[in-house]
Formats: C-alpha cells, structure tokens, sequence
C-alpha cells in the first residue's frame, strides 16, 4: 500500500472517530431529560382491628379498619356506625365527611399503627354540634394485598420521531442547579416535561398543533392552562409568587385551610372555587368549569380511580413530586416549572435567582455552630413527632449552620419524612439540645413555654427551656414553599444567637 493511501485511510479513520465522538456527546445532551425509566410505587392495603374507646359508646368506628400505604405514606378509611359525624380532627387536621347521607366515613392521614390515636369526632345528633375525643387502639393485620403502581415513561425515540416529522427540534434544555426530580427540554415554543414517579408532559402553545405518533404515555397539555384545578398545596406559593394565580379557577383545598393570603383572597372573592379533596373531587364541579389541568400530589396514588376518572373527562393529571426533593433549593426550584406552564418563565428565573443571592452566601460562608437543634411537635396522644434525618428540613437546620440532635434516627430519606417517638425516647435524644424549634403545622402554634411544659412536664428539665432557647414556627410555613431563604435566615439567626424579628418563628417567653 502506497504511503498516500495509507494517509487517506488513517485521515479517514480519525473522522471517523471523531464523528462518533461528537455523536455520542450531541445525543447524550440532546436527550440528557430522557432517561427516565419506568418508576414503580409500591402500594399496600390491608384491614385492621381496632379497639375503640371514648364518647358514651353509642357511636363507634366500625372494626376492621382499612389502611393504605404507598411509599410510607399512611391513610385510615374510618367508617362510624352513625351518620350524625360530619368532621373529624385527626392530629390538628380537619376532615369532613365524605359519605353524604351515609354512614360518616373520612379517609385520613396517619403516621402508624403501632401507637393509639386520638381523634375528635363532632356530631350532629344532639341539639348542638358537640366535639367528643376518642381512643383508637390498632390490633392485628390481615388480609394484606400489595398492588405496583407503575408511572410508565414513554418511549423516548418515539418521541423524538413525533417531533421531528412535526419539524420541532431541542433548542434548549432548562437549567436546574439542585432540583433532581423533574426536567424540561424546549423544543422552541414547545415544552417536553418529565417527572419522576409521574410521567411525561408535552406543553403545547395556544393555537399550536399537537404532534402526530406521540407515544400513549405522554400526557399533552395544550395552553392556555387557565382554569386549573389545584389540589397540591406545595404548588400554590410558587404559582402565585411567579404571576400565575389567575390561572388557578378550582382548589382542593377550603378558604379556611389557606395560609397564603392571595390564595383565601381568590376563594373569598369567588375568583377561585372549591372542588372537594383529592380523594372526593365535584366532578360535576370541574368539568362544567371547563378545568383543562389537575395539579395533583403524591397523594392521588391512594386513590388511583379518582386520576382515572378526571382522566376519562378529559382532564390531563400531573403529579408533582417536589417532595421527594432531597434539598430545600431543589424544592424552591419547581418555581421553573410553574413558569413554564403559565408563561411566566422570565418572572420565575427571576426569583429563584434572587433566592439563591440570598441564601447561598449563608451555605457557602457559615460553618456549623455546633448548636444542636431538635425540631418537633407532640401529638394530640402525647407522642412526639419529629423529622427524620436526611429530611429537607433537618437539611436546612445543617445549611444553616446548626447540627440536627437527633441523629440516631439514621438517615432516611422518603416520601414520609417523619416518625413518632415515646416522650421518654425523645428526652434521651433531645433533652441537652441547645435549641428546640415546636412545628405547629399539625399542633397548632404555642405562645409560651408554659404551653409546652402543659404538654409534658418532662419539658421542665431540658436545657433549651432551662435556657431560655425555645421558638415555635409559623403555622404558614409549611404552605410557604417559596420561604426557603427567609426561614433558613431564622435558623443561622437563632443558632447564631442573633435575636431579631424572624419571619417563621417566634422566640417563646
């Protein structure tokens, strides 16, 4: 072979490599957001006997109990023997009846049943409403049957063919510094959205066409998304934070249960209307409104007839996921996805920056303290709930500059962030912590020390009360997604020793 031709193969051959090489890294960016797989939730019912105690003995929750549990989230279906209950309060939470002429039945929120629940019923039947504290006692498993939810991702070649053959092309992947649950491609006016442990979404312009041969999977939402039926509380904040709250027509949650002022201004006004529960949605409601999008949490997985259903209507479900979000700025940065719903990408950019200017000079140049912080509440049955380390809030203790007390716990990181313990256990872990933090989201909000030590007179010998170093949150805060920096401002504040006007909490006397 001639030493030409054996330069014309070598020169060949390199090309070669290099155009593999730059295939390799074009199609490795161009579908970065498309490798998601198949995400499978487990979902576990079984019944429950209980034993049942309180009230004059007449009405009872019937026995067994049916309880649901999907990734460690918890529900009870209590069903009364009398149809004259149209609340119950369960660990500060209300919930009405769902069983309108029935028997009173409510499907609530639980955190186990290893430990007795207490829980008020307030029935009709007398000549006044009158609220009754009740005992439940769990027993025995049995008849346990376990389903897989499975959130099948679409095929993402299929994909890229439906959009090719409609002449869209990726001209922009969204940037997301710490959120790792969901992404967008932009294929110029068109959005491709995929969500962990929820599916793919293809955000389609007013007056655009929706691409042919798109895979069954992907769930199409055509703009404008402006009658929205919002049931994730999460997702509120940061809509109405990036200009979008006019987008939002129906809420799952009542104006009495807002903590966000528009929010119970918009339900007050009318501009916003109430459409029942996740679980007991009006159907009739939302669709004679013409809803085009059902912004659902993780939440709708115990009740998967009810996203079938709007399914069938005609409505398209997207599950957000923000709390399988690990860090706080991952949570805070769903704030893109909202803007990219509502056209309000500029706004949402825009804050989000602003949010990191302001805390992650408090990540980045504060060193831990070595205070130790225990945050809790005690429950309406005297148990303690704390946070699980790992939680994004024990992260925001540790951000900010402080050491989460109770470590012993591991390191567990779930959809269920929390757990119950026995007093005496929490005063092993906490009772030298140099500062407790009681979360009134579920308690309810206390105003002294006294109110704590009422709870529990083991509270008189910890240090923090010794010492003067006890604060209570702000019951919005947990509604407050877009909160992050001022919160964590309180916490460097408070570890700090920096005695200011905090945002989310207050100092107890």
């Amino acid at each position: 072979m001639s030493k030409n031709n054996v330069l014309k193969n070598s020169i060949f051959f390199l090309c070669v490599v290099l155009m593999l090489i730059c295939v390799t890294s074009c199609a490795s960016q161009g579908v970065a957001s498309y490798n998601q797989e198949n995400a499978e939730i487990t979902k576990e019912t079984y019944l429950v006997d209980i034993t049942f105690e309180g009230g004059t003995g007449k009405a009872y929750i019937q026995s067994p109990v049916e309880v649901t549990s999907i990734d460690g989230e918890m529900t009870a279906k209590f069903v009364w023997s009398s149809k004259n209950y149209d609340y119950m309060i369960v660990n500060g939470i209300k919930y009405e009846n769902e069983n309108d002429g029935g028997e009173s039945t409510f499907t609530v929120d639980i955190d186990n049943i290893d430990e007795p629940l207490t829980v008020i019923g307030d029935t009709v039947a007398m000549s006044k409403p009158h609220e009754i504290e009740y005992v439940i006692t769990w027993g025995e498993k049995e008849n346990s049957e376990t389903e897989t939810i499975t959130s099948v991702a679409a095929d993402r070649e299929a994909v890229e063919k439906a959009l090719a053959a409609a002449g869209l092309s990726l001209t922009e992947t969204v940037p997301l510094k710490y959120a790792q649950c969901f992404n967008i491609d932009k294929y110029g006016d068109y959005s491709y959205i995929t969500i962990d442990n929820s599916g793919d979404y293809l955000v389609v312009p007013e007056n655009g066409t929706v691409p042919e041969g798109l895979p069954e999977e992907v769930v199409v939402l055509q703009k404008p998304l402006d009658n929205t039926y919002l049931v994730s509380t999460s997702a509120m904040d940061l809509i109405n934070t990036c200009g979008a709250l006019d987008m939002i027509k129906l809420s799952g949650t009542k104006e009495s249960d807002w903590y966000i002022d528009d929010a119970k201004k918009a339900m007050q006004d009318g501009t916003i209307q109430y459409a029942g529960k996740y679980r007991a949605p009006d159907y009739e409601l939302i669709l004679g409104s013409g809803c085009n999008l059902a912004i659902e949490n993780t939440m709708i997985y115990h009740e998967p007839a009810t996203k079938a259903k709007l399914e069938e209507l005609g409505i398209p479900v997207l599950v957000e996921t923000s709390s399988y979000e690990s860090h706080p700025l991952g949570r805070l940065e769903w704030i893109k996805l909202y803007g990219v719903l509502y056209d309000k990408e500029e706004e949402a950019n825009k804050y989000y920056n602003e949010q990191l200017s302001a805390i992650e000079p408090i990540m980045s140049d504060n060193k831990s303290t070595g205070k130790t912080v225990a945050f809790f509440h005690v429950t309406a049955n005297g148990m303690i709930n704390v946070r699980k380390p790992g939680d994004y809030i024990t992260k925001m203790i540790e951000l900010s500059g402080g050491t989460y007390a109770l470590t012993s716990l591991g390191d567990e990181e779930n959809a269920l962030s929390t757990m119950n313990m026995q007093m005496e256990d929490f005063y092993k872990e906490a009772s030298q912590a140099d500062i407790i933090i009681y979360n009134s989201t579920i308690g309810g909000e206390i105003t002294s020390i006294d109110e704590l030590i009422d709870k529990n007179e083991l509270f008189k010998d910890f240090k923090a009360v010794k010492e003067n170093r006890v604060y209570c949150t702000e019951r919005d805060l947990f509604q407050q997604t877009t909160g992050v920096a001022e919160f964590m401002q309180d916490l460097n504040n408070v570890v700090n020793d920096v005695d200011t006007d905090y945002t989310y909490i207050n100092k107890l006397d």
